[in-house]
């Protein structure tokens, strides 16, 4: 979900969404999630879309897919625009990591997380990659400041 304002101090318009993976039927719990990721988009006048998370071909079951698009609508949900699914759409995650390369605002990192732990990651390739290290990932680059936001529900 997002909403409020931008890093400009524009106002966005609020979109909710759901994102099953169709590994098979939708479970009670999921539906939960979806009706109140609907709820909750309506209610702040805003959009609410469906993203197949169909990244995981072993697990995925022929249909399934179809199946939690019926179940949400005999819940009486209907989203907003086409339903999205992950695994069509990795020319448009690349064009996005791209232009945030491009502005400056992702580096390749070598760190595995083992290296890293369970702290914050501590800026071991942020200003290059070691020789001895090939890229594993790709990491947001964040000022030196602390970084706050508001939720929607936890303050």
């Amino acid at each position: 979900m997002s909403s409020g304002t931008d890093r400009t101090g524009e106002n966005t318009r609020y979109v909710g969404r759901f994102a099953p993976s169709p590994t098979g039927p939708l479970h009670f719990g999921s539906l939960v999630a979806a009706v109140a990721s609907f709820l909750d988009a309506r209610h702040h006048g805003g959009t609410w879309l469906v993203r197949m998370e169909d990244l995981d071909p072993p697990r995925e079951q022929a249909g399934a897919d179809t199946e939690i698009l019926r179940a949400l609508e005999s819940a009486g949900l209907e989203w907003d625009g086409p339903v999205l699914y992950q695994g069509t759409r990795y020319e448009a995650y690349g064009a996005a990591l791209s232009r945030l390369a491009d502005a400056g605002l992702s580096f390749p990192c070598g760190c595995t997380r083992r290296e890293i732990g369970h702290g914050p990651y501590p800026g071991t390739c942020r200003d290059g990659l070691p020789a001895d290290r090939q890229a594993r990932s790709l990491r947001l680059r964040v000022d030196d400041e602390p970084v706050g936001f508001t939720d929607a529900v936890q303050g």
